[in-house]
């Protein structure tokens, strides 16, 4: 049993020497000297009984070992951190640290609104964003590095809880002298005639479009591939083509004008938030659940997210979303997507 027990500060040492490359400079975030440093590293591996780090002129660098170290233990200190702030909590305000991640479509709408409500609610949690894909998302959701995450579930939510949030339609998105309307749908088949600006695979949105399109034998007129949102609204808003994106992702840019669209007929996505299966939520996670469902239940009741329709019915491997309060207004980000990674 000895053998597996582990001083959780020699890995927070390897942590930040891994993270830096460099011993001189990880020793002087964490305030030690370098022999110190050197030494505990050492122990380290004598520990795991094989070398953790490649020492080189430009510093150091991990092994094929330290690697599947690094990799493996940074949801388990996440855990661990959750843990002690879950333990502090239980005699006074919650604290600490909660990981949330978000796609950027339905950053958009959402981000600024969750963030403000619950750190005016808790000033003593501290929230960090992960912005990336549904897919990339789930799989850190799924390693511990993330507590909470918005998704969709055209990727698999296996060894996840997941509560469903909203559905809402897939818009056609054209420049604003297409003239496209929120009021009128059009058919999946007219995406035939028109040049696509879509993401770049591997993604969700795209598969689903792909999917769509080729049940009905239509191969679609692919322009343009790109991996951001800001630069597909970019393109489109120029008038190099059209593309495919949830409404969330672009009412902004359609209300002030920049972009029309138009939902397609019969083609929808839903946004469920994720957590894992084996591991219980830090209070703070859990907190910002309970915000999460709270603010976008205000968002769609108050008309700020017109074209979504909450849910409140169960969907398989998930949790019932519960009924919550609308004390909250929305908050609309501004236009300037340009910090965004992709869809």
């Amino acid at each position: 049993m000895s053998e597996l027990i582990v001083d959780i500060r020699k890995i927070e040492y390897f942590l930040t020497v891994v993270d830096h490359g460099n011993i001189s400079n990880a020793a002087e975030e964490l305030r030690i000297s370098q022999p110190t440093l050197s030494r505990q590293i050492h122990a380290l591996e004598q520990h795991f009984k094989t070398p953790l780090l490649i020492r080189h002129g430009r510093g150091v660098s991990p092994t094929e070992a330290g690697k599947r170290l690094h990799e493996g233990i940074q949801g388990l200190m996440h855990q661990l951190h959750c843990l002690r702030d879950d333990v502090m909590a239980a005699a006074r305000e919650p604290s600490g640290q909660v990981v949330l991640g978000i796609p950027p479509s339905p950053r958009t709408l959402l981000a600024v609104s969750i963030i403000s409500a619950f750190c005016e609610t808790y000033p003593h949690v501290t929230v960090s964003i992960r912005e990336n894909t549904s897919g990339e998302l789930r799989d850190l959701v799924v390693k511990g590095e993330v507590d909470l995450a918005i998704i969709n579930p055209e990727e698999p939510v296996h060894n996840l809880i997941s509560t469903p949030l909203v559905s809402e339609p897939m818009l056609l998105v054209g420049p604003a002298n297409a003239n496209l309307s929120l009021d009128i749908a059009t058919p999946i088949e007219k995406l035939a005639e028109l040049p696509l600006i879509l993401t770049t695979k591997p993604n969700s949105l795209r598969r689903m479009v792909e999917l769509e399109l080729n049940t009905r034998g239509i191969r679609p007129r692919l322009r343009v591939e790109a991996n951001t949102l800001p630069l597909i609204t970019d393109l489109v808003t120029q008038g190099l083509g059209f593309t495919v994106l949830p409404s969330c992702g672009v009412y902004p840019l359609v209300e002030s004008r920049y972009l029309s669209a138009s939902p397609l007929v019969g083609l929808h996505i839903t946004w469920i938030v994720a957590r894992p299966i084996d591991r219980s939520l830090s209070v703070a996670a859990r907190l910002l659940q309970e915000t999460i469902r709270r603010v976008v239940h205000n968002i769609v009741e108050s008309g700020g997210w017109p074209l979504a329709h909450g849910l409140k019915q169960t969907i398989p491997g998930t949790i019932p979303i519960d009924q919550v309060s609308t004390d909250i207004k929305p908050v609309l980000v501004s236009c300037d997507y340009h910090n965004s990674n992709s869809t």
